[in-house]
């Protein structure tokens, strides 16, 4: 009988050693998912931080050609592709609507994005080339003074 006293007392003795080991491992495994929360939320912080600075270059870009364009020192197709490509590539939500805020920008935008640009232009036949440049006078010509109001509006541009 008194055996099975002192294998009773040392189960009990077994059974509390485990119990506080898995208590102890529990509270390790809370202290590290507490830890990796913590370092998600670090990095959420510094991925807006990077993406409000990445906005706020965007921003000084789309003021600066927007200004250019206003006083004409810059052409207006330039000026179409430059700011349709800043303003899609904003990281915020809801996305600008480019086509209702600035319709004269999207539809010149829509209509010369496929033309030739640097290189693709040395390769053109001076033919095609000399087409090409007519149709984007025309366009540029007709419409100038929508892009220009639109780009003065774009000139205090922030989010």
């Amino acid at each position: 009988m008194n055996l099975q006293i002192v294998l009773a007392i040392f189960a009990t003795l077994i059974i509390i050693a485990l119990a506080m080991y898995v208590c102890f491992l529990m509270r390790k495994i809370l202290q590290q998912k507490q830890k990796i929360a913590q370092q998600i939320l670090q990095q959420q912080i510094q991925k807006n931080k990077q993406d409000q600075q990445r906005n706020e270059n965007i921003c000084t870009s789309i003021r600066l050609i927007a200004r250019a364009t206003t006083e004409k020192q810059c052409n207006v197709s330039e000026a179409a592709i430059r700011l349709n490509v800043l303003l899609e590539t904003l990281l915020i939500e809801p996305k600008i609507d480019i086509d209702s805020n600035y319709p004269a920008l999207a539809q010149l935008f829509e209509k010369i994005k496929d033309f030739a640009t640097h290189n693709e232009r040395q390769k053109m036949d001076k033919k095609h080339l000399k087409k090409q440049d007519i149709q984007r006078q025309f366009l540029e010509t007709e419409l100038e003074d929508a892009i220009r109001q639109e780009t003065k509006k774009l000139s205090t541009f922030s989010i």
